[in-house]
């Protein structure tokens, strides 16, 4: 399977992943990493990139947002470092650039032409240390995950209200997940897709896997997915290419208690979470052995995708797979003259 496509689910380990010098455009082109994910419409890219001492580059971030955040090392934007989790934003026409790093770094870095966004001075050149941010509540009046925004502005719905989550296009999260927490729901994000990355901790997804450090799940827009439970709580990135609605359109996933329960009462303590795709977990084989579940997947409203009428593979939905994917690729920025 092509793990770089974002139209189809994707699950593996970035660290895992073969690096050779890129083929990648601006700043980018010929350093050592390795391509994660791209649309092929929007031209809208995910890296990891070694970065090596001593490194300095420079771009006019005429042709795209450029985005990074270190997983280790350092990194600084005209003069102002950050370290190990922080994070550079070079917005498209915002004027560009000087990256340098000392230490040199392991980054993930975000590649996204014309990217829908609020004017200057609200998108601007920054950098942002997530230590020194106050956690929000991801779930509006809820608890049990919170994050703290590095692409902004970056909205949140009102408690009482539909509405929401991030900026025109999309956003990126330093994310927290509480332990113990268990979602029992399926849930489909209509309008974006979403890439996780886990930093820290684990996370155990339903028909996905197992996620240790380093694992990387991808949602196309449209697709079902969840439930999920985490033993010891995590630290995870997400990245969307849209505005995310809440809430999120959930339904009922069969025996979803007992999977969460059979890993919560497998995991251990003490070591690492590993990364384990589902076809490899033994909690697949309890699930293919249930006949609740054998009934439901063949029943109406089981659909893996989330713009079709139940029970069939007809589209119902205006929109739907894609719908951001095309409108990203349409989408042009301009250089106003002054």
């Amino acid at each position: 399977m092509d793990q770089t496509r974002r139209d189809i689910p994707g699950f593996y380990n970035l660290l895992g992943l073969g690096r050779a010098k890129l083929d990648a455009p601006d700043v980018l082109g010929g350093m050592n990493g390795s391509l994660m994910s791209a649309d092929r419409r929007s031209g809208s890219q995910t890296f990891v990139l070694e970065v090596p001492p001593g490194w300095r580059g420079r771009t006019d971030a005429k042709l795209a947002s450029l985005e990074f955040f270190l997983l280790r090392g350092d990194l600084s934007l005209n003069g102002e470092s950050v370290g190990a989790s922080g994070y550079v934003h070079v917005p498209q026409l915002c004027g560009g650039g000087e990256l340098r790093s000392e230490r040199g770094a392991l980054a993930l870095a975000f590649w996204n032409p014309n990217m829908p966004a609020y004017p200057y001075p609200y998108t601007r050149n920054r950098t942002v240390r997530p230590w020194e941010e106050s956690w929000v509540n991801s779930i509006p009046g809820g608890h049990g995950a919170m994050h703290k925004s590095l692409r902004k502005p970056d909205p949140v719905p009102h408690p009482t209200d539909e509405g929401f989550d991030g900026g025109p296009g999309g956003y990126l999260r330093f994310q927290y997940l509480e332990p113990g927490i268990v979602a029992a729901d399926e849930h489909v994000h209509h309008e974006c897709f979403e890439e996780i990355i886990l930093l820290q901790g684990d996370c155990f997804l339903v028909n996905e896997g197992q996620m240790g450090i380093g694992s990387v799940v991808v949602h196309p827009q449209e697709f079902y997915h969840a439930p999920f439970a985490s033993r010891s709580g995590a630290l995870i990135l997400v990245h969307t290419d849209a505005p995310m609605g809440f809430p999120w359109p959930p339904r009922p996933y069969p025996e979803a208690e007992k999977l969460a329960a059979a890993y919560m009462n497998g995991a251990e303590w003490d070591v690492p979470a590993e990364h384990i795709a589902w076809a490899d977990h033994p909690i697949a084989a309890m699930q293919e052995e249930s006949r609740e579940y054998q009934a439901w997947r063949k029943s109406a409203g089981a659909n893996l995708w989330g713009d079709q009428d139940p029970g069939t593979t007809v589209p119902y939905m205006p929109g739907g797979q894609g719908t951001a994917s095309r409108f990203r690729a349409g989408w042009t920025r301009e250089e106003v003259s002054k």
